[in-house]
């Protein structure tokens, strides 16, 4: 009953949340409840509007966003494509970027992205070393030797080394913090909530779609 009650919640809160931002398309402000890039960086396909969440596992901000950002981009149009970039600030955090990467590898981020989570925020488990997330995934049924091939991977240190490069990018220097087409940034204190973030992003969306349109007509 009361995972059911949750996901109506949720499900209102994305109701809200969409209604809103286009029901009311100017309402939001730069400067205001977003910021401009001085320097856009380049996104990752030109053809759609891309979205990215900077966040971090240990954020409790961000482990409370998340179910509501999961709902929002699930509705998502097929012209946006939606990304996260995980924060490095310190040792934990690189443990837990390589094992974000290392999930995507071997195709179980999706699956496990909440359990990770789950795990730091309601269980008290802490990832000081791959060996501990290694032994707590194996918890969950991953292949040990799956995600340790993956997280020593060429490809998973390419992976994190760009995910810091893009945070320099972002110019970000709170989680979470969502992104919009190499352009904007989103924090909740500039929307007034974490539920606003997603009203700005909405808007941003929209507004890159016209700006889009218009350049064809």
């Amino acid at each position: 009953m009361r995972i059911k009650i949750r996901q109506v919640l949720l499900h209102a809160v994305l109701v809200l949340v969409t209604c809103t931002a286009w029901a009311a398309p100017y309402r939001f402000e730069e400067g205001t409840h977003y910021v401009a890039l001085s320097v856009p960086y380049e996104t990752a396909d030109p053809n759609r509007i891309e979205v990215t969440e900077y966040f971090s596992y240990r954020c409790q901000h961000c482990f409370r966003f998340d179910p509501v950002l999961s709902e929002w981009k699930s509705a998502l149009p097929n012209d946006v494509l939606f990304n996260r970039t995980p924060a490095l600030w310190n040792r934990q955090d690189e443990v837990l970027a390589y094992t974000y990467y290392a999930l995507q590898a071997i195709g179980q981020l999706e699956a496990l992205h909440p359990s990770i989570f789950q795990a730091i925020h309601l269980q008290g488990r802490q990832f000081p070393d791959p060996l501990k997330m290694t032994e707590y995934l194996t918890e969950l049924g991953v292949d040990a030797e799956a995600f340790s091939r993956a997280y020593k991977s060429f490809a998973v240190r390419a992976s994190t080394q760009q995910a810091r490069a893009r945070a320099n990018m972002y110019r970000a220097r709170a989680v979470p913090t969502m992104m919009v087409n190499g352009k904007y940034r989103v924090t909740g204190e500039m929307a007034g909530s974490q539920a606003a973030m997603l009203e700005v992003a909405s808007f941003l969306i929209d507004q890159e779609r016209r700006a889009r349109e218009k350049s064809l007509d």
